[in-house]
């Protein structure tokens, strides 16, 4: 696996990036990682496509490698989110990008196609509207009394499709015991506040929808609901996966990245 790391600075803050360093003259795909976790959740799909599209991922601010906001700060709303993300996608000198992302990533690919200019989108277990998240939680996920990680062990095991290998199971729970409890928060306040059905007219690009279906907080009706929005599409198109769930870029990379092949090849 040829992966390389490397860090850019946008808007001042130091952004670890890693790209598989495929031949970019097909497409350029930019990743978006799950809510507290990181951009090594793309590695398995940044293998399969190793030889044909060049992949790039990175780690929002106060993920993973990437520093946080001034004063350790983190952001906490879908619209300073999606502003950053087109600001690394500037920073890394990407000319109309294909976009993907999980979950959180999931959403916010929406709200970027409504705004920026993008070649595609592929949003794994998104929605246009998630108000999924107890307040209660919220305010407890930065307590000083709480373990963020070990306090979601179980609500992200119970996330994961029943087909899942173990080797990747361990994988997305290792990424749960490794959060850090502002930012988990930060995300899952964006998240919890997100909902931009009312621009959904505007998403104009290709745009791909894949869902695991054993997922249990982004449902196949939410994914189906955001679908009956997407109004204006040059090009739709719904791939559900039976068996697998909420990480679907982790636990079934194959079958993700044989559908993003398909719907990539036939984008003008």
């Amino acid at each position: 696996m040829a992966i390389t790391g490397f860090y850019i600075k946008v808007n001042g803050i130091n952004i670890y990036c890693e790209t598989n360093n495929a031949p970019d003259d097909k497409a350029t795909i930019i990743c978006l990682h799950t809510a507290g976790r990181e951009n090594r959740q793309y590695h398995d799909m940044m293998n399969i496509f190793a030889d044909k599209y060049k992949m790039i991922s990175f780690d929002m601010p106060a993920h993973g490698k990437s520093w946080p906001l001034p004063g350790n700060k983190v952001i906490n709303n879908y619209k300073d989110y999606g502003k950053f993300v087109w600001s690394v996608i500037q920073e890394l000198g990407v000319d109309n990008p294909i976009v993907i992302g999980c979950s959180m990533g999931g959403n916010i690919v929406y709200h970027i196609a409504q705004e920026y200019p993008v070649r595609a989108i592929v949003s794994m277990q998104g929605s246009d509207y998630t108000p999924t998240i107890d307040e209660r939680i919220l305010e407890l996920l930065n307590h000083p009394y709480v373990s963020c990680q070990h306090s979601h062990l179980e609500f992200s095991e119970c996330l994961i499709g029943k087909a899942t290998t173990q080797e990747r199971r361990d994988f997305i729970l290792w990424g749960v015991m490794s959060e850090i409890g502002i930012t988990k928060q930060g995300d899952l306040t964006q998240y919890n506040g997100f909902d931009v059905r009312d621009k959904m007219d505007k998403v104009t690009c290709p745009t791909l929808v894949i869902h695991g279906l054993d997922d249990q907080i982004a449902t196949e009706e939410m994914a189906k609901a955001t679908i009956a929005r997407i109004t204006n599409c040059k090009k739709l198109v719904y791939k559900p996966i039976p068996d697998y769930g909420h990480f679907i870029l982790v636990e079934n990379p194959e079958k993700v990245c044989e559908y993003m092949d398909e719907f990539i090849l036939q984008l003008n």
